[in-house]
């Protein structure tokens, strides 16, 4: 009886741990590429300054699409560039009823569709472990190990969403290697919002 109830009692711990979350928080959005690089270089290391960096880079560029393509290389495998960028001329066409252009904003902290995704400052996002894939996956294509994680977004019905992130033998930074949960059409800001959707600063 002892056994099993230190089992059950191990097996717990070890669920908390692999759900165990991480916050990441930055103060601005890059205006350059030089600035993204000197982001990268403080939280390109971990893999939550990782995401982060992924959603700076896909809202620099929305805004300039030629800065944010060199950002965008810089965060991601050559795998998964082609992918993000193709879904993002789709997610951030103007004038279009399919596009969101608040698309980055619904993932930072207190960005919801009924305050029309303005979030707190400083801008912070929410990661975990996929509670379903909570071990590192060996990749021979990416020459490193695959850690399988979620942030979190007021703007899904399924707010976990997935990333994929490795960090590639030699390589200092990691890079994301899949992330189609995070460039999927999140929810329209609410007709009765408390507010207008303003750009992020």
């Amino acid at each position: 009886m002892k056994k099993l109830g230190l089992l059950i009692i191990l097996a717990l711990s070890l669920s908390i741990q692999a759900t165990a979350q991480t916050e990441c928080s930055i103060n601005s959005i890059p205006t350059s590429l030089e600035e993204f690089q000197a982001l990268q270089s403080e939280l390109g290391t971990t893999p939550e300054g990782c995401i982060m960096l992924q959603l700076v880079a896909m809202e620099m560029y929305r805004r300039d699409r030629k800065i944010g393509q060199e950002c965008l290389k810089l965060n991601n495998t050559e795998t998964n560039l082609f992918s993000v960028t193709s879904r993002l001329k789709e997610i951030f066409r103007e004038n279009d009823s399919y596009a969101r252009p608040y698309l980055v904003s619904s993932f930072f902290k207190g960005a919801k569709p009924s305050n029309g995704y303005n979030p707190q400052k400083p801008y912070t996002i929410q990661v975990r472990r996929n509670p379903a894939h909570p071990d590192d996956e060996r990749s021979q294509m990416l020459k490193g190990y695959v850690k399988y994680m979620q942030v979190y977004s007021d703007g899904y019905d399924t707010p976990w969403r997935g990333v994929e992130v490795v960090q590639q033998k030699g390589d200092a930074y990691y890079r994301v290697s899949n992330c189609p949960s995070i460039y999927t059409q999140c929810k329209e800001v609410d007709f009765d919002a408390t507010d207008d959707w303003h750009e992020l600063e």
